[in-house]
């Protein structure tokens, strides 16, 4: 009895140790997912364990790239955070970013509003981020869509009203800003929406010696966003080496806008720079951090109506608390709905044309049910939808929810201890057998 006692305090300290031992998993993507009901296709970025009401970080791919090209961009942060990241393909050679809550805008915002709705994610932190063409469609989406994006990061991009209408070559690369007035270009976002509330915080990166002369546009962008937020003068700031930093401070002393121009040495793609930026994107829009975004706890809410020239959009959300319905999504003069309270990651449309609507508020989104247990006895939560068990009790839910043997690192670590388990089991069987 003894020497049965001893095989089985060594079968528990091995167990143990292959558990402490083995890699958390990882989220996963869903590469063309279907639930986002948009006009562009687009990839989710499930985390491995979802935070109970999580951010959206919009991740946008540069000229002749698609949607996998940010795979990898912001995955461990997200692991690590448990927000979620959407992948918008341009399905063309670079996305529409034209200043309009319509097209590709729109789909983007559809996107977003599926996160909103399905999986409880939170209205207050949505994000955006890209590069090249991907870093203008993230300028637009901070200027036109106040009322769904909390800030942004674009590496680089031009200002809101910039990129022509219709244009999917990016015509305007290698060119001049026409003007670097900071009232030309806030009116020029005004035009597509005009919001009361707080604008985005945004980030902008550009090299020194942007071969398409993005560098040259970098007054332009900080001109806009300046004079949208009603900020501070230019200071200088402590960034990168060999990077020049500025930064614009609201009212209560809260950074709002950051530029960061690199050395001559540094071209157009940023996706050269070592260490690369993901790091310092997600920490400047407040990501690493569980609540708030920017450094804020709460930006504020705000009302909006529509600009002139738009079409029918998708439907915008609110991201201020206290907000008004979101307006028609581009209609000619149509106002955000007084007073339409804001659901729980209800998603909030206007209707199009002459006169918005009052905003709808939509209902939360649908929670997923309890996991199977699996074959090793450990359980698994699906994010938000149906739960599958395999073999060593792992688990992926739907959306790459995080699985009951998440510490064992999946059904590998899952069938070895199981393995391990019947045969030293075995063994003391047979050696209890023999003495008696």
């Amino acid at each position: 009895m003894p020497h049965s006692r001893n095989c089985a305090v060594a079968l528990l300290t091995v167990t143990f140790g292959l558990l402490l031992a083995a890699p958390a998993r990882a989220g996963s993507w869903q590469n063309g997912f279907s639930g986002f009901g948009a006009t562009l296709q687009g990839d989710l970025y499930t985390p491995t364990t979802p935070a109970a009401s999580p951010g959206v970080l919009v991740a946008i791919h540069m000229c002749t790239g698609h949607s996998t090209t940010v795979h990898g961009w912001f995955d461990s942060y997200a692991d690590k955070q448990g927000f979620y990241i959407i992948a918008p393909d341009a399905g063309k050679q670079c996305f529409d970013s034209s200043a309009t809550r319509d097209g590709d805008k729109a789909a983007i915002v559809k996107m977003v509003n599926y996160l909103l709705t399905q999986k409880n994610a939170d209205k207050t932190r949505v994000f955006a981020a890209g590069m090249s063409s991907g870093g203008c469609m993230t300028n637009t989406l901070l200027a036109i869509y106040p009322d769904v994006f909390a800030g942004g990061s674009a590496m680089p991009g031009f200002p809101a009203g910039a990129w022509p209408a219709g244009d999917i070559v990016c015509s305007k690369c290698g060119s001049t800003p026409p003007s670097l007035d900071g009232t030309y270009w806030a009116n020029m976002a005004r035009k597509a929406f005009t919001w009361s509330g707080t604008y985005p915080c945004s980030q902008q990166w550009v090299g020194g010696g942007d071969q398409y002369n993005f560098n040259g546009w970098l007054p332009a962008v900080a001109a806009q966003f300046q004079t949208l937020s009603s900020l501070g003068a230019a200071t200088p700031a402590t960034g990168r080496s060999g990077w020049t930093r500025t930064v614009y401070k609201d009212s209560a002393g809260n950074v709002r806008l950051e530029t960061n121009l690199g050395p001559t040495s540094q071209m157009h793609d940023l996706e050269t720079v070592s260490p690369t930026l993901y790091g310092d994107v997600i920490t400047f829009l407040g990501l690493d951090k569980a609540t708030g975004s920017c450094g804020v706890a709460n930006p504020g809410g705000g009302t909006g109506s529509g600009g002139v020239g738009g079409g029918t959009s998708d439907g915008g959300t609110a991201t201020g608390s206290g907000g008004a319905g979101a307006g028609g999504g581009g209609g000619s003069s149509g106002t955000r709905g007084a007073g339409g309270a804001t659901g729980g990651g209800g998603m909030q449309t206007g209707t199009a044309g002459t006169s918005g609507g009052a905003g709808m508020t939509g209902s939360a989104g649908a929670t997923g049910s309890a996991g199977a247990t699996g074959a090793a006895g450990s359980t698994s939560t699906g994010s938000g939808g149906s739960t599958s068990s395999s073999s060593g009790g792992s688990h992926s839910g739907d959306n790459g929810a995080t699985g009951g043997c998440a510490i064992a690192g999946g059904p590998r670590g899952g069938g070895v201890t199981l393995l391990l388990f019947v045969a030293l089991s075995l063994r003391v069987r047979r050696r209890s057998g023999a003495r008696r």
